[in-house]
């Protein structure tokens, strides 16, 4: 996989992946013109769609009739390093299942491999080059 982060102008940011691009911005009360995704929402975001996807996945696989499902992720932010201390996910699924199956949901939701990252971090490689 291979994404690409580009600036366009000030702390405006584009984001390329295949032939899909995003906005990332500050905020209308930091500064901009608050258009585009912050990058926490990037991430709170990819790590919903990838619970979501993968227990879609999986009561399909397993023929559990799901007919809705939706997620509210949110955040607090801790300092020293600034970073996210907490995330707080609520997820609603309409189906119809057993108590079993509604557990394996829930496994399921919960071992997608964005929250199996975050749990278990990647080795870093960070090259910094200085061009004129």
């Amino acid at each position: 996989m291979r994404v690409e982060v580009s600036q366009i102008d000030g702390r405006r940011f584009g984001i390329r992946a295949r032939d899909v691009e995003i906005i990332v911005d500050d905020t209308i009360e930091d500064g901009g013109p608050g258009d585009g995704f912050r990058p926490t929402e990037l991430l709170l975001g990819g790590l919903g769609a990838c619970m979501m996807g993968t227990m879609i996945t999986f009561a399909q696989n397993q023929e559990i009739p799901i007919s809705a499902v939706d997620m509210v992720l949110e955040n607090e932010t801790a300092e020293h390093p600034e970073r996210i201390s907490e995330i707080r996910i609520s997820m609603r699924v309409s189906a119809e299942a057993t108590e079993r199956q509604v557990a394996s949901l829930r496994r399921v939701a919960a071992a997608c491999k964005i929250h199996n990252t975050l749990l278990n971090p990647p080795a870093f490689s960070f090259e910094f080059a200085v061009t004129e």
